[in-house]
């Protein structure tokens, strides 16, 4: 079993499958991310909806865990259970988020509304991130990241089609830029060195992660 314990309860298939088949190098689980920056009346963003829709090959092993009356088919409710579960587990690493304002970083206040669906044979939830305190983006420089810390787990917006957006009141004086990260060869060299049951340099998968930075007008 890997040792990374904090991931163990939400991906804790994933992960033993990869150990099991002899897979090597980081990361094991791929995620395709879309995120919504949310104002609130006053024009201040107040929290950030992230999806996540997991790859095929993780998807068929939760569906078991989602399919809870074992009849062959996963409801809204199995799957709102699960997303649901999975967001309690994920708490303790700060939601696997990261708020910069101004440069400084913090790890998401609280989290919710957690809503899962079982899509096309993938596993899709969503939740809402929140920061400290409402932030109005027209006095102050906004971001964030999401990220596993580890690398097990690789967290992207796909490259095509919009994935990033503004929603709320006035929405359309603001904008959401997705900028790619750019490891060095080194840093990409060293993640996929790593074998199944090595533990991962602190902080590398934030050197794989997006960062999208909100602007308002």
């Amino acid at each position: 079993m890997a040792p990374v314990s904090w991931i163990a309860p939400l991906l804790a298939g994933a992960i033993s499958i990869a150990t099991a088949g002899g897979a090597q190098a980081h990361p094991h689980v791929w995620i395709d991310m879309r995120t919504a920056t949310l104002l609130d009346p006053q024009g201040r963003i107040s929290g950030v909806r992230v999806e996540w829709l997991f790859d095929q090959f993780y998807s068929a092993y939760a569906e078991e865990d989602l399919d809870t009356d074992r009849n062959g088919k996963i409801t809204e409710a199995e799957a709102n259970r699960w997303a649901a579960n999975a967001l309690g587990n994920i708490a303790k690493v700060g939601y696997f988020a990261e708020f910069l304002v101004d440069g400084r970083s913090s790890a998401p206040a609280s989290a919710d509304t957690p809503l899962g669906r079982w899509r096309g044979g993938r596993v899709w939830m969503s939740f809402v991130i929140r920061p400290q305190a409402p932030v109005d983006p027209r006095a102050a420089t906004f971001g964030y990241l999401s990220y596993d810390p580890e690398f097990y787990i690789d967290i992207r917006h796909p490259e095509k089609g919009v994935t990033a957006t503004v929603e709320g009141p006035d929405h359309d004086r603001c904008t959401a830029t997705v900028g790619r990260s750019d490891p060095s060869p080194e840093v990409i060299a060293s993640a996929a060195a790593l074998d199944r049951d090595a533990t991962a340099p602190s902080g590398l998968g934030r050197l794989f992660a997006d960062y999208v930075k909100v602007t308002c007008r």
